[in-house]
């Protein structure tokens, strides 16, 4: 039975694959996916929205998904969205010009639909520290019997493809042309769609005028999905005296762990009493992440987008010794990227929180900051144009005809 589901399903998405290569494309027909299928964030979204918003005359955006919440989600806000199977969505899949993603095609849509002459644009989602892409896999080699190689051979649509890839800089524009395998120039340094947030004005007069410090904490994952993650009592996580001291000292507290991890239920129980220290599990942190006026992480990459902020970044790099032992694999050595002072315990975190609130920043740290800044973005144009107007530019002045295949 699994032999014949497996062929069935093979000759299924070389049919769509087959008529990838016939049907004429429309050149102002775009199609969105993100995470695996199922979620609508990062920076797809910020640019679909952006299209839906700036030049829908222009262009038709389709948000394709495996999530049939996104697809009502996105459809009560009077956006396209459809199945990635849906007679509809694989319409729409064989037609577009553009397929637009931010982790692999087969992933995010659904990839027998897209023909070599669909351009593939790979958004991805944040500027990488650890090792990615064939950097971490180029040198495997998978051992697979006859059956297995046959079967590969067959799947085409389902190696990885990109045709154009976007970076920050020109040091992260090199750093995934060689991890992605790409030539140079098809990696535009455009900035990410989702970074615009840290541009916009703020729209909420009140939340401008407060005094209150509010501050949000982001570990990056560890373990594996929904595994607990102690990264509070054993460092020191005394939850009435860290509310004392916020309280008293006007500082708000979010903390957000990585989403395949949770903090221990203690923790999360305690905290359902406290009103200065919150917990955040939003889908999309880029719809809150410019409220806040300092970033508390160890090794999440999201610090990078956040130095557009000019707000200050907190590194509390708990257990540093162990992290450098593990993850071997990283682009940078982390002393050489990442903003002093440590803080390797709640306490010193509490003190450096108290102390950036009343604007107590060294001329190091400032230093620091601004040359950090300078090596993972290129002078932001955002007055003038925000990084999804130069990405819309850069794609809409490409033609298929200039994607070598």
């Amino acid at each position: 039975m699994k032999k014949i589901q497996l062929i069935s399903k093979l000759f299924f998405n070389l049919f769509f694959y087959a008529l990838g290569f016939i049907i004429i494309k429309n050149n102002k027909l775009w199609v969105f996916g993100a995470w695996f299928g199922e979620k609508y964030s990062d920076n797809p979204k910020a640019f679909f929205e952006f299209i839906n918003q700036q030049h829908s005359d222009k262009i038709k955006a389709i948000w394709i998904t495996k999530n049939l919440n996104v697809i009502q989600e996105l459809q009560r806000k009077g956006y396209c969205a459809y199945h990635e199977k849906s007679a509809i969505g694989i319409w729409y899949q064989l037609r577009a010009s553009k397929a637009i993603i931010c982790q692999s095609l087969h992933d995010d849509v659904f990839s027998p639909c897209i023909g070599k002459r669909t351009e593939v644009v790979q958004l991805w989602h944040g500027i990488p520290l650890k090792k990615i892409m064939f950097d971490v896999f180029g040198g495997r080699k998978n051992k697979k019997n006859a059956i297995g190689q046959l079967i590969d051979w067959l799947s085409p649509y389902n190696k990885h493809r990109n045709d154009i890839v976007i970076s920050t800089s020109e040091l992260t524009q090199s750093l995934l042309a060689k991890a992605f395998r790409i030539p140079h120039d098809k990696v535009l340094t455009c900035g990410f769609p989702r970074n615009d947030v840290f541009f916009e004005k703020a729209g909420n007069t009140e939340n401008a005028k407060s005094t209150q410090f509010k501050c949000i904490y982001m570990p990056t994952f560890r373990g594996g999905k929904a595994s607990e993650c102690d990264l509070f009592e054993q460092y020191g996580f005394n939850i009435k005296q860290m509310e004392a001291e916020l309280t008293k000292h006007n500082v708000e507290l979010t903390l957000r762990m990585h989403p395949v991890n949770k903090p221990p239920y203690q923790i999360v129980k305690q905290l359902k009493h406290s009103t200065a220290i919150k917990l955040d599990t939003g889908e999309d942190i880029y719809q809150s992440i410019n409220q806040y006026d300092c970033l508390i992480t160890d090794y999440s990459s999201i610090y990078f987008d956040f130095l557009l902020s000019n707000k200050p970044i907190v590194f509390a790099p708990f257990d540093l010794d162990v992290y450098k032992k593990r993850e071997r694999a990283l682009y940078f050595e982390f002393e050489e990227v990442t903003l002093k002072p440590y803080c390797y315990s709640w306490n010193d975190v509490l003190n450096r929180l108290i102390s950036l609130k009343n604007d107590n920043k060294s001329l190091a740290y400032k230093s620091q900051y601004k040359a950090l800044k300078a090596k993972f973005h290129d002078k932001p144009r955002h007055d003038s144009s925000p990084f999804s107007t130069q990405l819309y530019k850069a794609l809409t002045q490409s033609t298929n005809k200039d994607i070598k295949r």
